[in-house]
């Protein structure tokens, strides 16, 4: 269990021995802070015949069935895009019918916010009316886009966020390179997006989009250089530009700030139009961003 989830795991675990559990979970956090881990764990929990000191056993048959991602009375649900009312049907099937090793039986869903109308709606009889020893556990990082019917039906759990220390140890054991504090403190919430960050980092990476950051605001670099030099990697200048901005507004608020994150928005649907100059919506941006250096 990551270690700034360990004190909540652990409550539930409590729960679990003392029969007290919700049979329905709203786990909600940041996106790249673990919730799909903690509610895997936790199902695989759930479903083991002989837990010790409130981990599962990793022995019983419910655990080996688990460990090769093969046991009949866990299910999951999870969408690229949408989450369809024939998933949800189909999911809630399973749930009605006995459990194949008589023990509790959990639906997973991924990305709860992402589920239909119609879906949200197949899914409230299963939420009001569960049937015996059947646990859901759903997971967002968009609550407010989950409908008020099936909020009111869950507890809530919102995980902790680690802060930026306990990030910074944790990353270091996943990755054997040097993380440049600024970047971490952009992912400082969501240790597991900090991770998968600096993996994609190869041509273009947040020390290479600092440094030319700064030849820009000392006037070293004109935008349109800049420009040139990045718009084989549009989308992350934008994303950068982003979470840039994002650091700035956390030390001050500012006008010209609030302008590049507007600035930023539109770039980014500028650059899914195929035909799109990228030097020049680069450079238009970059220009948004230098006016920053006078506030």
């Amino acid at each position: 269990m990551f270690p700034w989830l360990a004190r909540s795991f652990k409550q539930l675990s409590d729960r679990i021995a003392a029969n007290k559990l919700h049979h329905a979970l709203l786990i909600q956090g940041p996106s790249g802070l673990g919730k799909a881990s903690f509610s895997l764990q936790l199902a695989q929990l759930l479903l083991c015949s002989a837990r010790q000191d409130g981990n599962a056993c990793g022995r019983c048959q419910s655990c080996l069935l688990n460990a090769a991602s093969n046991h009949p009375d866990l299910h999951m649900v999870e969408s690229d895009k949408q989450i369809g009312v024939d998933q949800i049907r189909d999911a809630i099937k399973k749930l009605v019918s006995s459990a194949h090793l008589s023990g509790a039986k959990v639906l997973i869903i991924y990305s709860a916010h992402t589920m239909t109308e119609s879906s949200a709606n197949a899914l409230l009889k299963t939420l009001e009316e569960p049937t015996a020893n059947t646990f859901l556990l759903l997971t967002t990082d968009k609550p407010e886009r989950i409908l008020p019917t099936i909020r009111s039906r869950c507890e809530k759990l919102a995980l902790p966020l680690p802060d930026l220390n306990t990030t910074m140890a944790w990353v270091k054991t996943q990755i054997n390179a040097d993380v440049d504090i600024n970047l971490a403190k952009l992912f400082s919430a969501r240790p597991l997006a900090l991770v998968a960050e600096l993996q994609e980092e190869q041509h273009f990476s947040y020390d290479t989009f600092s440094n030319g950051l700064d030849a820009l605001l000392q006037g070293r670099l004109s935008s349109t250089q800049l420009a040139m030099d990045w718009q084989d990697s549009a989308d992350k200048v934008v994303k950068w530009t982003q979470y840039w901005a994002r650091l700035q507004c956390a030390e001050l608020v500012s006008e010209s700030i609030w302008e590049l994150n507007i600035q930023a928005t539109k770039v980014t649907q500028q650059l899914r139009n195929p035909g799109v100059n990228k030097t020049l919506v680069l450079t238009q941006l970059l220009d948004k961003l230098a006016l920053t250096k006078a506030t």
